[in-house]
């Protein structure tokens, strides 16, 4: 028996995200192996006959998809609601199944548009569009982009409202599979406004600091020097 077999499912997703240990991913694999596959088929199934071969790619795309950035979201919502993790790893499963068909139908229609939308922004471009070519300029705009959500999104739903934005952003959840998950506590409908609100808020601090930083230069470029030069 693994040393991590009888820790809790919070516990072991730091295990994975904090270090390299082989016996702790083989016990995340080991106890969420199950729930994942079993959401895929469910999923795929209301597409049709669906491969076996398709199904042990979607499984793989599942792992990557908790696993990207060292499992950054599912460690937070694993922090903030460890009663609720494995209902987040079946509702991450399933959308990226569901992702996977709508991607391959629209295709066929000779479309490529998402189902879900706000103010006409596609939550995966709008993401590509905000970062920069360069990983350390996107890591920059990700973390000035958190720290508008921390002076934004106050209130006693703060952390729930970062989760959501995050989840909508970055790893492409529909504000229905958002709504799924047992913390939320929000109806689709309401996931999508707080998305939108977020958004909003984001976008006019994103660009009152580039403003900022324009105005900035502009004066450094007339001779003035900063304050904490004198």
């Amino acid at each position: 028996m693994s040393r991590f077999s009888s820790i809790s499912a919070e516990e072991l997703v730091r295990a994975c995200a904090e270090s390299n240990d082989n016996a702790a991913w083989e016990e995340f694999v080991q106890r969420f192996h199950r729930p994942i596959g079993l959401s895929i088929v469910r999923t795929a199934y209301q597409w049709g006959d669906v491969p076996r071969q398709l199904l042990d790619d979607l499984i793989q795309e599942t792992y990557l998809k908790l696993c990207a950035d060292r499992c950054q979201l599912l460690l937070e919502f694993a922090i903030q609601h460890p009663e609720s993790v494995v209902g987040y790893i079946k509702t991450i499963a399933a959308n990226v199944t569901h992702d996977y068909f709508r991607s391959r139908y629209s295709q066929k229609r000779g479309a490529g548009q998402r189902q879900e939308s706000l103010d006409g922004i596609d939550p995966t471009t709008e993401a590509q569009s905000l970062s920069a070519p360069g990983a350390i300029e996107r890591q920059i705009l990700l973390r000035q982009i958190d720290k508008c959500l921390e002076t934004s999104a106050t209130g006693p739903d703060q952390e729930r409202d970062r989760l959501i934005f995050w989840l909508y952003y970055r790893q492409g959840m529909s504000a229905k599979a958002i709504a799924n998950l047992p913390s939320v506590g929000l109806t689709a409908k309401g996931v999508e406004s707080a998305i939108l609100r977020l958004t909003r808020l984001v976008r006019k601090q994103i660009v009152g600091m580039r403003l900022d930083a324009t105005e900035e230069k502009e004066r450094g470029e007339k001779g003035f020097l900063p304050a904490e030069s004198y």
